[in-house]
């Protein structure tokens, strides 16, 4: 930009130009000192006090009548929107500082009535949209799972609602990263767009607001699925649990037998401030539970904890076995696959659980908890593409392969006619190109799913049928593809045809 206006202005007039209105900031210090020496190595001097080095959240524009960048009220108050052009490429996935994330989060967490999702590049772009004036255009390098990715919803619905919105390939090439990434331009206007353009493509608001992510991949051959009936009005999706030590906890299953190491017992922990300080989120603990610590540690008060020695010589164990329970990991298999996990389980879990709550971190809870051995489906939550089964009942379940299972008053039934969707080549068509494009599938990601009210009774019986009929021979062994004859059947039986 300097260079630009140096090829057409005096030395004079460029100064007076980049002293007076071009303003950055970088929190990398080698990177400013290294931009620094370019600087000086074009002639220009000292690098100006406006590009500065700093934490752009905490960072305000230049002549603010209020100073904080953290403090909501006087954030709102600020005079931001000063700049015609804002460019930069902001971390995907970095952290924020703990000290200012809550801050952060009453600022940009929430716009026009959705959650602005707490992700650097989020808040980097909300921040910048607020500097721009009317008219001025915002230039980013960013994730492209700012398309689809259903945590940011609240974000697009914030651009394309406020700016012009082009999204385009980035020139050249990253070497340093493997993460995807797109240009994202927004121009501010006054009034709401009626498209957003994706790659020189204009997608229509209208049809972006048909899907319950606002998505900017939608294709208008899509749309006449998102009619408003979801796979969420029937069934209820859920991740699952994450223990924290698989090994520790685990036992692969050969032959009907597993082998276990470990012994496991109860040992006594003193309870202290700076173990419980470890575990908070952020290093904070709330008043009234700070005070209760420290009580139970000034009394030597303890808390139990899981030991786990290992066995002189590993047991080997015939399946089923009071101790254990299946646990439903990720797998390519669909249909139907045969346990190949279980966990260890006695007392219904507690070891299991006490691990968690007493471990070296805050999240505690347990995922999918009320649908531990329910029968339901379920896939893998990192694929290309739907990898749905039958969920038997009987399972504890993965973080690493999400569930579903009937809503209340909603027959069974609906889990053989959701699970047949699931395994047509459509169906993961619109997963993977309008709902998130990226390799997660989430609980909420299933949900959003078109439910398929196109598919007439007469088809619909014989899909359950089927459904039914590859899940018996899945029990006795037999293994599926997706090229085989049956499950290539089911497409035409959820064939879009006009109800």
């Amino acid at each position: 930009m300097v260079d630009a206006l140096a090829n057409t202005c005096g030395p004079q007039q460029v100064k007076a130009w980049y002293t007076t209105c071009l303003h950055g900031c970088e929190i990398d210090r080698q990177a400013h000192q290294a931009f620094a020496r370019k600087w000086k190595a074009r002639g220009l001097g000292n690098v100006p006090g406006g590009l500065e080095r700093g934490d752009f959240f905490r960072w305000m524009p230049p002549g603010c009548l209020r100073t904080s960048a953290t403090d909501r009220y006087e954030y709102f108050q600020a005079n931001l929107q000063q700049f015609d052009l804002v460019i930069g490429n902001p971390p995907f996935g970095g952290s924020i500082a703990p000290a200012i994330q809550d801050e952060l989060d009453a600022i940009f967490g929430k716009r026009g009535g959705r959650k602005i999702k707490k992700e650097t590049y989020a808040f980097f772009i909300v921040k910048g949209m607020d500097m721009l004036k009317p008219g001025g255009r915002l230039v980013f390098i960013c994730s492209d799972t700012i398309l689809t990715i259903p945590t940011m919803t609240g974000l697009r619905k914030l651009m394309q609602e406020t700016c012009q919105v082009e999204v385009s390939a980035v020139p050249g090439e990253f070497t340093d990263t493997h993460q995807k990434v797109v240009l994202l331009t927004l121009t501010k206007r006054p009034s709401k767009a009626t498209s957003v353009s994706v790659f020189e493509k204009n997608i229509p608001i209208a049809e972006i607001e048909c899907t319950p992510n606002l998505s900017w991949r939608m294709d208008s051959s899509l749309a006449r699925y998102f009619t408003g009936a979801t796979v969420g009005d029937k069934l209820v999706a859920t991740s699952g649990m994450t223990i924290g030590n698989n090994e520790l906890f685990l036992r692969r299953i050969v032959d009907g037998k597993i082998v276990e190491p470990y012994e496991f017992s109860y040992a006594a922990r003193p309870i202290t401030v700076e173990r419980e300080l470890a575990r908070a989120r952020l290093g904070k603990i709330p008043a009234p539970r700070l005070r209760l610590v420290r009580e139970l540690e000034k009394q030597g008060q303890t808390e139990p904890i899981v030991t786990a020695e290992p066995r002189p010589k590993p047991l080997t164990l015939r399946l089923p076995h009071e101790d254990y329970r299946y646990y439903n990991k990720a797998t390519n298999r669909i249909v139907f696959a045969q346990a190949q996990w279980v966990v260890f389980w006695r007392d219904e879990g507690e070891y299991v659980y006490r691990f968690k709550k007493s471990g070296n971190w805050y999240l505690h809870g347990v995922g999918g908890k009320t649908f531990f051995g329910c029968p339901g489906l379920t896939w893998s939550l990192i694929a290309p593409r739907l990898y749905a089964r039958y969920l038997p009942p009987g399972y504890v379940l993965d973080s690493g392969a999400p569930c579903a299972f009937p809503r209340a008053g909603v027959p069974f039934d609906e889990v053989f006619f959701i699970l047949g969707w699931a395994l047509t080549d459509e169906c993961s068509l619109i997963l993977k190109n309008v709902l998130n494009h990226t390799r997660n599938i989430q609980s909420k990601d299933f949900e959003r799913l078109p439910y398929p009210v196109w598919v007439d009774a007469v088809r619909r019986e014989e899909a359950v049928a089927t459904v039914k009929e590859l899940i018996e021979r899945g029990k006795t062994g037999e293994t599926f593809a997706w090229q085989d004859e049956k499950i290539r059947k089911l497409d035409e039986l959820y064939r879009w045809r006009k109800t």
